[in-house]
């Protein structure tokens, strides 16, 4: 029963991605169909509870059932379904390739990756949940929910800030937390670092076909042995999960831009809507995004790619704020949330009246003194070598130009969303938040790297 709760989400993900994405490897197809899997089965138990039904087990599982169906009929007629097959029995014939061959040093940098993934889900298996907001809100309402089977009825339950604990966050990981407890699961804390593992397995197939393999493995280590990112990956706060979602969206653009490859630039808009189902941070980044994704448009005379790209997000993106707005009555206070719960053109008002304030230099020397004592010198074991790598590489950025810009975009981006977020709230004690936001970041910026040191002859062609 117990694997049950993890296994049907990934046959879930995995038949939409063979709807999505005609040509994968197994083990991508995988990763990918984990992320996919909860993503759209927290939908599902959302838009149940919507049309008046509550997520109970029976329903959830039916409706999960009839996706995957679908999925199946729809996206895997008879011949490619057979070739899907084929080669996921290729790539576990072929999975001594990956081991075998391997040099002392890959070997041994193989073997730590496996070490800190196992002990990763070890620790997230093991161990309860712990962090403060975890505790009191994120797992909190998952039990809620899971004794009620519904946001409605949880609402009436007699608790403290029912709107803060029920309302205040989008509900991705309590409904995640709320499959697994229906399952029997004591700890949906194994969700975390299984996403941690399938965030490698992407990280490497997005890097195997550019680089040595000693160099992709050697930089599947270095992510995720990142302090921070090993941590947050088996604790139940939003933050790695909105990194894996964000930065596998990413991913997925850029190797569209480059690869023009059927499906990717759908997988990108969907893992990015994806992201906004966690916390509503990236938002600001997807603008950026959108800009880029336009100006790679235009120059090539696509000029629908970067609403065919934005349809996911701009789907997924409102339908919490909508919903407490017009259930819960309840506005969150959060700047990045004002834009779900209070529409657009208000939203937009809000931040003209907030940048008039915008070329006040006092108030900017304040915000990247910030800046700099809690992420600037905190992460200078990683930004000191992106600045170190531009400028020794800088003949070879023209080739990656697109992915410099989305890694310029995402830094730029958090300042500016850092200094609006300080001027409104004037919450300068966020110091721990914003290393936690930053981290989202941190997967392309390693990405950038790798692809930017690999030997020439390896690296992306123009």
């Amino acid at each position: 029963m117990l694997i049950l709760g993890l296994m049907l989400p990934l046959f879930l993900g995995y038949a939409i991605t063979l709807v999505v994405v005609p040509r994968l490897t197994l083990y991508e197809r995988l990763a990918l169909g984990y992320g996919l899997g909860f993503g759209f089965l927290t939908l599902g138990m959302f838009f149940l509870n919507v049309l008046g039904m509550s997520f109970s087990l029976r329903n959830t599982v039916v409706l999960v059932c009839a996706i995957i169906a679908i999925s199946l009929i729809w996206g895997a007629k008879k011949t490619r379904f057979i070739d899907q097959g084929m080669r996921g029995l290729h790539a576990f014939v072929d999975q001594k390739k990956l081991t075998i061959p391997l040099c002392l040093f890959e070997k041994a940098v193989f073997g730590l990756i496996i070490f800190f993934l196992i002990t990763d889900v070890i620790l997230g298996a093991y161990w309860p949940v712990g962090w403060p907001d975890a505790v009191t809100l994120y797992d909190f309402r998952a039990k809620l929910l899971t004794e009620t089977l519904s946001f409605s009825k949880a609402a009436s339950l007699k608790i403290a800030a029912p709107n803060y604990v029920l309302a205040s966050r989008p509900p991705m990981t309590s409904l995640v937390h709320t499959w697994l407890y229906l399952w029997g699961w004591e700890n949906a804390k194994i969700f975390y670092p299984l996403c941690l593992v399938a965030l490698a397995l992407i990280f490497y197939f997005s890097l195997k076909d550019y680089v040595p393999r000693y160099h992709s493995l050697l930089f599947i280590l270095i992510l995720i042995t990142t302090p921070i990112i090993y941590s947050c990956s088996h604790h139940a706060y939003l933050n790695f999960p909105l990194t894996f979602y964000f930065s596998v969206g990413t991913l997925y653009l850029y190797r569209w831009i480059f690869e023009q490859r059927k499906g990717f630039l759908s997988l990108a808009g969907i893992f990015l809507g994806l992201s906004s189902w966690i916390r509503s941070d990236p938002l600001i980044f997807f603008v950026g995004y959108f800009i880029i994704l336009m100006y790679f448009s235009l120059s090539r005379r696509k000029y629908l790619v970067p609403f065919i790209f934005a349809i996911p997000y701009f789907l997924l993106a409102p339908l919490w704020g909508i919903y407490v707005r017009e259930v819960f009555h309840y506005r969150p206070g959060v700047p990045q949330m004002a834009f779900l719960s209070q529409g657009l053109i208000s939203h937009l008002k809000s931040i003209w009246n907030d940048y008039q304030t915008f070329f006040d230099m006092v108030l900017w020397r304040r915000v990247m003194e910030f800046l700099w004592t809690y992420i600037f010198v905190r992460f200078k074991l990683i930004l000191g070598p992106l600045v170190l790598v531009i400028f020794l590489y800088g003949g070879r950025i023209r080739k990656h130009r697109f992915l410099f810009f989305i890694v310029l975009s995402n830094i730029g981006l958090f300042i500016l969303g850092t200094y609006r977020y300080l001027t409104v709230t004037s919450h300068w004690h966020i110091w721990g938040s914003s290393e936690r936001i930053f981290m989202i970041t941190l997967p392309v910026i390693y990405y950038f790297i790798a692809l930017i040191t690999a030997e020439p002859n390896l690296s992306l062609k123009e």
